[in-house]
């Protein structure tokens, strides 16, 4: 671990803020109960949570010493900002979960960069990593699912998309202590892998899946498509050669069904069988897909973004309308599990227990 970090997070076990986030369901982080929870706590762990929680600037000076030395290389990864004697962290919370302290972006209902979530959770939850296994880490974001492998003495790449992205990966490995065996790439999936490498043990990707509309005369947005799996389709085209034989993949989405039925069934069952794979989807939480659902709102909030002057009530119908056309009822979170050199699928629904 790097000489500057090893003392910051011995100083924040020591202060108390390990202790203090032990109190709070990561599954559900709620920044309002954050920090009515921080404005009860005084002294030097107050103010230290407010600022790696909060977002909340914070004196140089009454930072704890271990804090105030990791100031400037926090500054050198972009999650910081220092001005004379004050500091705030940049688009950036300290979250703890399952033994891992990493940099991420705090909840939102609209797109984040640095994502981490739920469902990072649940997907961690299913997979199991040896010893000396490799680890391929697609659509990585801040690194949690190529930290876990890491820390349980796996040897994990991690790929990420966006530069700035792929570096707060790299400070979330140096945090905690497992940089020597992580590789953090930039690019485009599959793309910045070594074309004479081995295949993997345990590919992982928690992909982008928010659907999108697809304008007049355009091909479909590459972050979801209509049907939020474009991504998705991608990691599967190139899955093949990139896992081991009798290795596991596991991928998040967001499938569609109409009524009880699911609606990628049929393609991912062929996938499986083209590719000698068995398949298994569990489908969880489920979500309407009427033009006033969360589902629906998500996508028209990252619609407006691209384009601000849009009519926020035609983009809600329109989006409505996408879904309608597909013959979806409703939307399911779901994760796939993917065993190489062997065969079956097989579809668990989880709400029906």
């Amino acid at each position: 671990m790097n000489a500057i970090l090893t003392p910051l997070v011995t100083a924040l076990e020591e202060l108390g803020l390990a202790e203090f986030l032990a109190g709070f369901s990561a599954d559900s982080v709620d920044l309002a109960d954050w920090a009515r929870a921080v404005d009860l706590l005084d002294g030097e762990l107050r103010t230290t949570a407010g600022f790696l929680l909060l977002g909340r600037p914070a004196k140089v000076d009454g930072l704890p010493t271990a804090v105030a030395a990791a100031l400037p290389r926090l500054q050198e990864y972009g999650v910081a900002l220092q001005r004379d004697n004050e500091a705030q962290l940049v688009d950036v919370s300290l979250f703890r979960a399952q033994g891992v302290w990493l940099f991420a972006e705090p909840p939102s209902i609209f797109q984040v960069r640095h994502y981490f979530g739920p469902d990072s959770l649940a997907l961690a939850r299913r997979i199991s990593y040896r010893p000396d296994s490799r680890v391929l880490d697609l659509c990585a974001g801040p690194g949690f699912q190529g930290l876990i492998a890491a820390q349980l003495g796996a040897r994990a790449t991690l790929v990420e998309l966006l530069d700035d992205v792929a570096r707060v990966a790299a400070l979330n490995a140096e945090l905690n202590g497992v940089a020597d065996r992580i590789e953090v790439l930039a690019g485009d999936l599959y793309a910045p892998l070594a074309s004479d490498g081995r295949p993997f043990d345990r590919v992982v990707a928690n992909i982008p899946f928010l659907p999108t509309p697809t304008p007049p005369g355009q091909e479909a947005a590459e972050q979801g498509g209509e049907d939020g799996f474009s991504v998705g389709r991608r990691v599967l085209e190139g899955l093949p050669w990139q896992l081991a034989p009798h290795g596991t993949a596991h991928l998040t989405a967001l499938l569609f069904q109409a009524g009880d039925e699911l609606l990628m069934a049929k393609e991912l069952r062929d996938w499986a069988e083209t590719h000698g794979c068995a398949l298994a989807v569990s489908l969880t939480d489920e979500m309407a897909v009427d033009p006033g659902s969360d589902l629906v709102q998500t996508a028209v909030s990252d619609l407006l973004d691209a384009d601000p002057g849009a009519d926020a009530q035609a983009l809600s119908s329109e989006v409505a309308e996408m879904f309608a056309r597909r013959g979806a009822t409703r939307a399911r979170l779901s994760y796939l599990r993917i065993d190489h050199g062997v065969s079956g699928f097989r579809i668990l629904d989880h709400t029906e227990r």
